[in-house]
């Protein structure tokens, strides 16, 4: 790409000098990647400075570095390239053993099958373990360097003998009531594993990431979900453990040991001005007063990071689908009863729209 005479290009004659798609201009805009001047009608225009920067994102890209390390990369004064260099080497190099690794595994079983020294059902189960293993590192994604380092082995026998054992007697209690002892003793095993094996909060947040978008996890992760039936059991010990949490927080609250709230003032007060109108059109001058202050909200909280908001507001959407006990846990974090704080949210999701 170089710039040519002109100083400034609207955004399609913008992406075609670039060789980029207006799409993923519009997407790296969005980002903070890139953020080119606006006319006073909100069109954006961009420069020879904006084509300079879009270069070095399409070769960082190029590299395999994620757009959000770009920005920080970016942002800073002095381009940290020996280090980005380094670091995308390593990555590719631990790639190329895994290659290694999966053309040693082909060969050996090829002079399996011609030496006839092992049945066919041990030769695949080696040969699937090894060319599995380059799905792993599409996981690589959800975690930190820190968290990745410390917790990449977890895939390699996932999930481990322990969970598999959870997983399966969790299976056998289906059906069974999830205030009932046998489900409450299930989600207290699960908490225990969890808080025993995982430990790094660094790991925490990259299982909490890798679980919401388990929809575009590795083919062999996606088979071993479904071998155990893990969306079911996360469903089962889910309901349960909101009904032992709500049982504790009312039992707190009436000891008046009750723990702060886990909201913010400003989301208390937004919610309790929202509940007070509605009754108001979402497209009125009120109701968008209450969306402005939720997007302030949830730009504050969030950095203004806008995969960090849209992961948020996915969650937000999901509400219909909690359990009946995480529902009244939230409602009751903003000092409302669940019906209220279910209508509230409702109301702001329809005027946000």
């Amino acid at each position: 790409m170089t710039a040519k005479t002109r100083t400034s290009y609207r955004v399609r004659e913008f992406a075609e000098l670039a060789g980029v798609t207006v799409k993923a201009l519009h997407h790296y805009d969005r980002l903070g990647l890139l953020k080119p001047a606006r006319t006073d009608a909100g069109y954006r225009v961009y420069s020879a400075v904006d084509l300079a920067r879009l270069e070095q994102i399409v070769a960082l890209r190029f590299l395999g570095i994620p757009l959000k390390k770009i920005r920080a990369l970016l942002d800073r004064d002095v381009l940290p390239l020996r280090s980005t260099f380094r670091q995308q080497r390593e990555v590719l190099e631990e790639k190329r053993q895994l290659l290694d690794r999966a053309i040693q595994s082909l060969v050996e079983a090829e002079q399996a099958i011609d030496e006839g020294t092992e049945s066919a059902a041990p030769i695949l189960q080696s040969v699937i373990r090894v060319m599995t293993m380059q799905d792993i590192d599409v996981m690589r994604k959800y975690y930190s360097e820190e968290a990745w380092a410390e917790w990449k082995h977890h895939y390699e026998d996932w999930p481990s003998r322990e969970w598999q054992e959870l997983y399966r007697d969790i299976a056998a209690a289906s059906g069974a009531d999830p205030a009932g002892d046998t489900a409450q003793a299930l989600a207290v095993r699960w908490i225990e594993l969890t808080q025993t094996k995982i430990p790094l909060a660094s790991i925490r947040t990259g299982l909490r990431k890798a679980w919401a978008d388990r929809e575009h996890w590795p083919p062999s992760l996606k088979r071993r979900m479904a071998e155990f039936d893990i969306e079911r059991a996360t469903q089962f010990v889910n309901e349960a453990l909101w009904i032992k949490w709500d049982a504790e927080r009312e039992t707190q609250r009436h000891e008046g040991t009750a723990a702060p709230p886990r909201v913010s003032e400003s989301r208390r007060a937004l919610f309790r001005d929202a509940a007070a109108i509605l009754s108001a059109d979402p497209s009125s001058e009120a109701a968008q007063s209450v969306v402005a202050r939720w997007r302030a909200i949830v730009d504050a909280e969030t950095g203004g990071d806008e995969e960090t908001k849209a992961e948020m507001l996915k969650g937000f959407r999901s509400r219909k689908s909690w359990p009946t006990g995480l529902k009244r846990y939230w409602a009751s974090t903003y000092e409302m009863d669940a019906e209220t704080w279910e209508r509230v949210t409702d109301f702001i999701e329809r005027a946000n729209t």
